[in-house]
């Protein structure tokens, strides 16, 4: 047959495609694909060959070519099944058996392997070897090692020079474990079969049993070049580089594997391991998440992933990735400082201790760690903490630097070795001005006047340009009232430097020590006329406007400059704070909400937005707002408390305990610790409460607060002579209704109930608008003097005219006295506000009847009334109203389904049974 080119096969194609040609042969299929395959053109041959199989399911010839094509691919799967297929329908098993053995190898068909019949007729001595050497694997994977020796020994004794017969001696010297001959024979194999791919395979594999594993990367490297579709070699050859950190080298094999599996655990791990030494953070953080979310959860990788978000700087994800693991990292580990540093960044400093008590200290940076998380717990209230950071950071700190930071943090806690502190830092660096600066400033704190003088008139003497000691002496000078010398040592600081505006602010403190205000005012109005927008002269301005009775022109000037510097959040809260002090809450939750949707907010804004809200009586926008915060930080104690005053006042105490349980684990707080016990009593978990308040100090046990929990356990326990005492303590403390209900149940359980109700009312009379306690003044009234109660609830409607409870109450004290019109008034009031409650609805239809109006009062019973209403009492004045009405059948019917259990209803039932039936 003429050879025809490539070009002429694709023009014959397409001709036949237009033309609707006759429909070509197998043969012709066969013929084309063969063609293909001499131009090298692999995937149009593959194409032929389907075609004949799809015209002739049953011709072998076409299945083993295409088979082979699968093979040449790397389809190892499609080749398996195509050879199989062709051996089936009659090709000969000597051509099939050694391209099949092959698939069976990739594919990992061990068991088939060992099936195969390495005698199979036809087969060559060359080819039976290498089927057998197959097989021999396959055994030696299946653990069946005595069929794989017996089998060698017999194929050894084929006559012929095939490499496989060399490469089953080394099995051989394998399975003895001789692996140095192993390797010497498989290495004179290569010369003698330098491109063999199984000699190649064998000699890579026990170059790494003998730990050589340069050698075995090099026969690797080889192979993959001469057989670049052996996926599975070329992942081994990358996992072997990654291993001795030719990382370059790996690099091209992994990022090429990525592609045909972008999901793939190792190969991300990979690809973040080598983005990671090259720096490039930001990918190899990409890599090792994905790694992660595809199943590679090992430490290694959550710490590299760990320290690339740590080098990123963002502490959420190093923090996340870093916890996970560090129960498992030895103590002392860089991934557990790594872990420290990225929770104080994000403000949690008590999931930062936990972790900073796990470091031995034995680096400098570590006294920088400690100090931080000092500042961080000091900041959040935490001082128990804070004394311990304080502990470890002064056994490690010796640099000029982090005895500042110790002295700072330590004066911040009152702790007066702070000054050793910074003396020993200002000793180490005579020429920090920041040390000097802040060892001055604490001298003159702590009133250790001398000292300070000293320290001050020996840096001016040290640096003539230095404004900083002549400010602190003026200071000084203001402490001791020697005002001369204060003007002595500004007018040197104003040589220094007159237009910096603490010598302003210094020039207004001595007018203010002189009382003249008025010059104080005009000094720093001059100072602001340079610097605006300065918080510190503002705010001292505000301060004597306060005093001078002019504070709205410290606003106005404030809210102008703030006009023109919207951003200014220093002097956003300024104002807002201005404002809050003057009571204008209204005014500063307008300044504040430009700060709402902004992020790291400072704790002054939380609070004075929370105090805003709770003052305006806006409970559930205060409710979010402490949620809020207590979520962006949830170990703010100012945050915690401000959800705990509104759960209180909510009686939501479930959710209290909620909130404190969770803190109170990462840290001790004596003060939250109460309230829990409070939260509990109040829910009458006694057994909870009782834990908490017993190992209390007897000086905390004595506090009013405390008291008042203990008269609550006592009550619950039966013990009320015990509780009077305690409850009068807490409500003299704090006379709010919660603690006058205590008083109250005290004294009436023990009998003395006159006592209770003289607290009460004296109560009343001092708080007139306290609704809660005139309820139950009014309520103890109703059986003393019904007059008196009428007059209490009608106050109280005056505070609150829509109170359901008053309205029912007062309707029905009218209806006894036989007042009807302001009974039916102040009845139907109630009944609009809640129609449905069966209470209500009898005081209303118990007025329209004596109304003479008894239509619209059975009308009203109808609608709400059945046999699960709960007030027996209420249910028989409808049974009764039946009967009046000559409805008797659905009367007599309604009193036989109810099950009555007061004896004063039952005896009625009788009544009634007796005069309608």
């Amino acid at each position: 047959m003429r050879k025809t080119s490539v070009g002429s096969l694709i023009l014959l194609a397409g001709l036949t495609g237009l033309y609707g040609c006759g429909q070509s042969s197998v043969e012709e299929y066969i013929s084309a694909a063969r063609q293909y395959q001499e131009a090298n053109d692999i995937d149009a041959a593959i194409i032929e060959y389907k075609n004949a199989v799809q015209l002739d399911p049953a011709a072998p010839l076409p299945r083993f070519e295409l088979g082979k094509l699968y093979l040449e691919k790397g389809n190892y799967a499609g080749a398996e099944k195509e050879l199989n297929r062709a051996m089936e329908l009659g090709h000969p098993a000597s051509k099939v058996l050694p391209h099949l053995t092959v698939a069976y190898q990739y594919t990992g068909a061990e068991n088939a392997l060992t099936a195969v019949d390495h005698n199979a007729q036809g087969m060559t001595a060359v080819e039976k070897v290498k089927v057998g050497f197959y097989k021999v694997e396959a055994l030696i994977k299946l653990d069946k090692e005595d069929e794989a020796k017996s089998l060698i020994a017999e194929l050894t004794k084929l006559d012929t020079s095939s490499v496989y017969q060399g490469l089953l001696q080394s099995m051989q010297h394998i399975l003895d474990e001789d692996y140095e001959t192993a390797l010497a024979n498989t290495l004179s194999l290569q010369a003698q079969s330098p491109g063999n791919k199984d000699v190649l395979l064998q000699l890579a594999r026990l170059h790494l049993t003998q730990g050589q594993k340069a050698e075995a990367t090099d026969v690797y490297l080889h192979y993959v070049e001469q057989f670049p579709e052996d996926i599975n070699t070329k992942f081994s050859l990358a996992a072997l580089l990654i291993e001795q950190r030719q990382l370059e080298e790996a690099d091209p094999l992994v990022t090429e594997l990525l592609k045909l599996g972008s999901d793939n655990g190792i190969l991300n791990q990979f690809k973040g391991i080598i983005e990671a030494s090259k720096s490039n953070y930001e990918l190899a953080l990409t890599h090792l998440e994905r790694a992660i979310q595809n199943g590679r959860n090992e430490p290694a990788v959550r710490l590299l992933a760990g320290h690339s978000a740590y080098q990123l700087e963002d502490f959420p994800a190093a923090s996340r990735h870093l916890s996970m693991i560090a129960a498992k990292l030895p103590d002392n580990h860089p991934g557990l400082r790594m872990l420290a540093d990225s929770l104080l960044q994000q403000g949690l400093s008590g999931d930062a201790t936990d972790v900073l008590n796990r470091l031995e200290g034995e680096m400098q940076a570590d006294a920088a760690l400690f100090s931080k998380a000092g500042f961080e717990l000091l900041r959040e209230g935490n001082v128990e903490d804070a004394r311990k950071m304080v502990e470890r950071s002064s056994e490690l700190s010796s640099s000029a630097e982090d005895l500042a930071r110790l002295g700072m943090l330590q004066l911040s806690l009152n702790d007066v070795d702070g000054i050793v502190n910074l003396e020993a830092a200002a000793e180490k660096a005579p020429e920090s001005e920041l040390t000097q600066k802040t060892l001055l400033a604490a001298y003159v704190s702590t009133d250790q006047l001398d000292k300070a003088k000293a320290l001050a008139t020996e840096w001016t003497s040290k640096d003539a340009t230095a404004i900083n000691p002549w400010l602190a002496l003026v200071d000084i000078a203001i402490k001791e009232n020697n005002l001369e010398e204060a003007e002595r040592a500004l007018a040197k600081a104003a040589e220094i430097s007159s237009e910096d505006i603490r010598v302003n602010l210094s020039r207004a403190r001595i007018h203010v020590q002189q009382e003249n205000l008025e010059q104080a005012k005009a000094e720093l109005n001059k100072a602001l006329d340079n610097e605006p927008a300065n918080v510190a002269a503002l705010s001292f301005l505000f301060a004597i406007e306060k005093e001078l009775g002019t504070e709205n022109e410290a606003l106005k000037k404030v809210a102008a400059v703030l006009e023109d510097d919207a951003d200014n959040i220093p002097l956003r809260l300024l104002l807002a704070r201005m404002q809050f002090s003057l009571d204008e809450i209204d005014n500063t939750l307008t300044t504040l909400k430009p700060l709402q949707k902004q992020e790291d907010l400072p704790k002054l804004y939380w609070q004075l937005r929370g105090q805003s809200l709770l003052k305006s009586n806006q409970i559930p926008a205060a409710l979010e707002h402490f949620e809020q915060w207590n979520k962006t930080s949830p170990l703010n104690k100012s945050a915690i408390l401000g959800l705990l005053l509104i759960y209180d006042a909510q009686n939501k105490y479930d959710e209290g305990i909620d909130v404190l349980s969770p803190f109170l684990q990462s840290r001790s707080d004596r003060q939250l610790s109460v309230i829990k016990a409070y939260f509990h009593a109040m829910l009458r978990q006694i057994t909870e409460a009782r834990q908490i308040i017993e190992p209390l100090p007897e000086n905390v046990k004595a506090v009013p607060f405390v008291r008042g929990i203990q008269a609550r356990i006592a009550l619950q326990e039966g013990k009320g002579e015990s509780a009077v005492d305690d409850a009068l303590a807490a409500y003299n403390a704090l006379p709010n209704a919660k603690n006058l209900i205590l008083v109250i149940a005290s004294y009436e359980a023990t009998n003395q109930h006159e006592q209770g109700f003289s607290v009460l009312k004296k109560h009343v009379d001092n708080n007139p608008n306290d609704v809660r306690a005139n309820m139950l003044y009014a309520e103890r009234l109703i059986g003393k003097d019904a007059k008196e109660a009428q007059k209490a609830y009608e106050n109280i409607l005056t505070v609150t005219p829509d109170n359901f409870v008053v309205l029912n109450n007062l309707a029905y004290l009218y209806l006894e006295d036989n007042k009807l019109d302001r009974a039916e008034e102040l009845s139907r009031e109630a009944v609009e506000l809640r129609p449905d409650n069966a209470d209500a609805v009898d005081t209303l239809a118990q007025v329209l009847i004596k109304l003479e109006q008894p239509d619209e009062a059975l009308a009203l019973y109808d609608r709400v009334i059945d046999k699960n209403t709960r007030n027996e009492e209420v249910y028989l004045n409808y049974v009764e109203l039946l009967f009046q009405q000559g409805r008797s059948e659905l009367a007599e019917r309604k009193l036989s389904e109810r099950e009555f259990k007061r004896r004063d209803a039952k005896e009625r039932q009788q009544a009634l049974k007796q005069q309608y039936l």
